[in-house]
C-alpha cells in the first residue's frame, strides 16, 4: 500500500484528495487551518493533521509516515513552507513534486506589476483613488504604510475572528473592510469593485485556480487599474501541474478509477428554467465545459474550473489532459436531443461514463407561450440554410425553426416574398424566458427589413402547403423558348434511375430548361440541386422556372463543366445532359469529389452515344436503357404515333 504526504489546504490539495478517497493509497494532508481541514473529503484512506509545521516539525512528521512521495500544493506565495518541504524532502530522499498552477495570460487589460509588497506600496504613493486589496491578511500591515492608507484602501479578507480583530487593530474596518470567503465570480467582484469606487486593484498573481482571472476581467469593466505582485521563480526542478501529478500517481500504483462525463442541456436561457438535475450536477461536478454563453450561465457556480470550447475535438483532448477531473460537465444550449453540438459527443468519450440530462429546448418552449401543441408542427434547425427552410415551409402547415443570425429573418422574408410566397404567417420568439423577452407576429413584408437577437426562434404558418411532393410536372408548366427540354416521361426514368433521397446534393451538367433540376429539387428537400448551364437563354429559362415552381434549394451556376465545379460542394448525384464532347473530364472531376457518386448520362447525338458507349469497360456495373416514346397525334379523320427522338440513358455508381 502507497502513502503520500500532501502539504497545502489549497483548491489544489483538496482536489488530489478527492479524486484518490476511497482508494487503496494512505493519504495524510496537512493543512494550517481547522478550516482548511472542513473543506476535505472524508475516507478511510485521508488523514488530515491540522496545524503550520516549521522546518524540524515537517521533518519530523515525514520520518514518522516515511511516504513514497511528498507533493507540495502549498499556496504559491507560501515560498517559506515551500522552501522547508524541499529541503526535508531532499534530506529524507523523498521525492517531491511541487504543484503549479498555470498562470494567465491577459492582454490588452491594464496591469501593472512589481516584485513586492513593499515595491506595488512605493507605487502606489504616487497614485490617486481607492486601492481594494485582494491579497488576504498575512501582510495587511505593510500595506498600513501607505499615506491615507485608512481612506483609500479596502481590505477583503477571510472573516474569521482571528484575521477580523487583526485588520481592526490595523485600522481597517466599517466600510474599508470586507470580510468574505471566496470563491468570487466575476460579477461580484465588479460590484465590491464599484461599490469601493476601487480606482486600483491589488492581487497576487494565483492562478485560474485563485481567481486570479476573474479579479482582472472584473477590473476591466469597471475601469480600475491593476497591480500584480509578481510570483517568485518556483525552486523545485521537480513541477508539475495538478493533471500530471494525477497521472503519475496513477501509473505508479496502477489506479485505474471511472470518470464520469454529463452532457447537460441548460435549457431555453435563464436559469429559472434550468432543471434540478441540472443544477445538482453543475454543483457536484468538478468542471464545466461550454462555450462562452453557457459558460456565463452557469456563472452561480462561482470560481469552479472551467473550460471554454465548443468544438468536439478540443473538449475531448481537454478531458484527458486533465485526469483530475473525475466528474466533468459538457453544457450546451435548450436540449442535448434537439439539434445540439452534444450530437456525436459520445461516441468520442469511449473511455468515460457518459450520461445526458436534458433540458427545455427554445421551440418547445416557443409553442407552448403560443398554445400550439408542438407534435403538430415540423421541428428543425435553420443554421444559415434557408433554402431548405423554404422547402420546409413550402411542404408542411407549421414549420418552427432555431435562428442563429440577426438578419436571418430578414433574409428568409426576402426569399418567401421573391418565391411568391407572401401568405406566410411568421411568429418570432426574441431573447425568450429573459425580463427582454419579446413575441412578434406578421407576414413577409413586415419582417423584410427587421433585424432580431441572434438568438430566437421562429414559427412558419402556411395554409397553402403542398401535401405531396411536387412530381411528375406537366412539360407544359415549364418556360421552355428554343432552349431543349428532357420531356417528361424521359424525365420520369431518368429521375428514377438518379436514386435520389431526400438529402442529395445533385449536379443536373447541361440543364438546359431545369426540368431535371426542378424534378430532384421537389424530391431533395433537405438536399441542394446545383443547375449547370453555359448558355445565356438557357439561364434566363432558368431563373424563371426556378421561381415557377419556388425551386428554393436550386442554386444557378452559370458556366461549362467541369469547369465550375471546382468551387460547388461535393455531389451525391449526377445528371449530365449536356457535356459539350467532356464526358470524361466532367466525371474525373465529380468523381474526384465523390468516388460514390451515382451518374445518369443522357445522350441522344450517335457521336454522345459513342462517346458513353466507351465508358462501359471503365464501369462495368452501367445499365444502358433506350427509350422510345411515340404520341398520338392527329391527322384528318385518325390518330397517329408519331416517334420521339430515341434517348439513351447511361447509368453507374452509387451506394454499394
Amino acid at each position: 500500500m502507497g502513502k503520500i504526504v500532501v502539504f497545502g489546504g489549497t483548491s489544489e490539495g483538496r482536489k488530489f484528495a478527492e479524486i484518490f478517497s476511497g482508494c487503496s493509497l494512505e493519504i495524510f494532508l496537512c493543512v494550517v487551518s481547522e478550516y482548511g481541514a472542513s473543506l476535505l473529503p472524508e475516507a478511510k484512506n485521508i488523514h488530515v493533521h491540522t496545524g503550520a509545521m516549521n522546518e524540524n516539525e515537517m521533518e519530523k512528521f515525514l520520518r514518522e509516515y516515511t511516504p513514497d512521495y511528498c507533493l507540495d500544493a502549498t499556496h504559491p506565495y507560501a515560498e517559506e513552507a515551500s522552501d522547508n518541504i524541499l529541503t526535508c524532502c531532499s534530506h529524507l530522499k523523498i521525492p517531491c513534486i511541487r504543484i503549479t498552477r498555470e498562470q494567465e495570460e491577459l492582454e490588452s487589460m491594464d496591469i501593472y506589476y512589481k516584485d513586492s509588497i513593499e515595491e506595488a506600496v512605493e507605487f502606489l504613493q504616487n497614485t490617486e483613488g481607492n486601492v481594494f486589496l485582494s491579497t488576504g491578511s498575512k501582510n495587511l500591515e505593510k500595506f498600513a504604510l501607505l499615506k491615507n492608507y485608512k481612506e483609500r484602501c479596502i481590505a477583503r479578507v477571510l472573516p474569521t475572528l482571528e484575521v477580523m480583530k487583526k485588520c481592526k487593530e490595523l485600522g481597517f474596518e466599517g466600510k474599508n473592510l470586507i470580510g468574505m470567503q471566496g470563491p468570487f465570480t466575476k460579477e461580484m467582484n465588479v460590484l465590491m469593485l464599484r461599490e469601493s469606487n476601487a480606482a486600483w486593484l491589488v492581487t497576487k498573481n494565483s492562478g485560474r485556480a485563485g481567481g486570479f482571472l476573474e479579479k482582472c476581467e472584473a477590473a476591466k469593466e469597471v475601469g480600475a487599474k491593476v497591480l500584480v505582485i509578481g510570483r517568485k521563480a518556483e525552486k523545485s526542478k521537480n513541477q508539475m501541474t495538478l493533471s500530471d501529478a494525477v497521472t503519475l500517481i496513477q501509473e505508479r500504483y496502477h489506479i485505474k478509477y471511472k470518470r464520469y462525463v454529463y452532457m447537460v442541456g441548460i435549457g431555453v436561457g435563464d436559469t429559472r428554467y434550468m432543471t434540478k438535475q441540472a443544477r445538482e450536477i453543475l454543483e457536484e461536478c468538478d468542471v464545466i465545459i461550454g462555450a462562452k454563453r453557457m459558460l456565463a450561465a452557469c456563472n452561480f457556480q462561482g470560481k469552479k474550473p472551467q473550460f471554454e470550447s465548443y468544438k468536439k475535438e478540443e473538449i475531448v483532448h481537454f478531458l484527458d489532459a486533465h485526469q483530475e477531473y473525475k466528474k466533468a460537465c459538457i453544457v450546451y444550449s435548450g436540449d442535448v436531443g434537439f439539434y445540439s453540438g452534444a450530437k456525436g459527443m459520445t461516441g468520442l468519450l469511449k473511455e468515460y461514463e457518459v450520461h445526458q440530462v436534458t433540458g427545455i429546448s427554445s421551440p418547445v418552449f416557443f409553442l407552448n407561450q403560443l398554445n400550439i401543441p408542438w407534435e403538430q408542427v415540423r421541428l428543425i434547425s435553420c443554421h444559415g440554410q434557408n433554402g431548405n427552410l423554404l422547402q420546409e415551409i413550402k411542404g408542411h402547415a407549421k414549420v418552427c425553426t432555431l435562428l442563429g443570425k440577426e438578419d436571418d429573418i430578414k433574409n428568409i422574408s426576402r426569399e418567401l416574398l421573391k418565391f411568391g410566397m407572401d401568405q406566410v404567417k411568421i411568429t418570432v420568439g426574441e431573447k425568450l424566458s429573459y425580463p427582454t423577452e419579446r413575441i412578434i407576429m406578421g407576414y413577409p413584408k413586415d419582417f423584410a427589413e427587421e433585424t432580431i437577437d441572434a438568438l430566437s426562434v421562429a414559427l412558419f404558418e402556411n395554409k397553402d402547403y403542398h401535401k405531396e411532393i411536387q412530381s411528375g410536372i406537366l412539360d407544359e408548366e415549364f418556360f421552355r423558348g428554343q432552349v431543349p427540354m428532357t420531356k417528361g416521361e424521359v424525365r420520369a426514368i431518368a429521375i428514377r434511375k438518379l436514386q435520389l433521397e431526400k438529402d442529395s446534393i445533385v449536379y443536373d451538367i447541361g440543364a438546359g430548361t431545369g426540368s431535371i433540376s426542378i424534378e430532384a429539387a421537389q424530391i431533395c428537400t433537405e438536399g441542394k440541386v446545383y443547375a449547370i448551364e453555359q448558355k445565356d437563354e438557357a439561364v434566363e429559362l432558368l431563373e424563371k422556372n426556378k421561381h415557377q415552381f419556388q425551386a428554393c434549394n436550386m442554386e444557378i451556376v452559370k458556366g461549362e463543366a467541369p469547369d465550375v465545379l471546382e468551387n460547388l460542394e461535393s455531389p451525391t448525384h449526377a445528371f449530365i445532359g449536356g457535356s459539350n464532347g467532356r464526358i470524361k473530364e466532367i466525371l474525373k472531376e465529380i468523381q474526384r469529389k465523390n468516388p460514390k457518386i451515382r451518374v445518369v448520362i443522357s445522350a441522344i447525338a450517335i457521336e454522345t452515344i459513342a462517346e458513353a458507349q466507351k465508358l462501359k469497360e471503365e464501369y462495368p456495373d452501367m445499365e444502358i436503357v433506350q427509350i422510345q416514346i411515340s404520341k398520338a397525334q392527329k391527322l384528318g379523320r385518325y390518330h397517329l404515333m408519331k416517334g420521339q427522338n430515341p434517348v439513351y440513358l447511361f447509368s453507374f455508381g452509387g451506394k454499394k
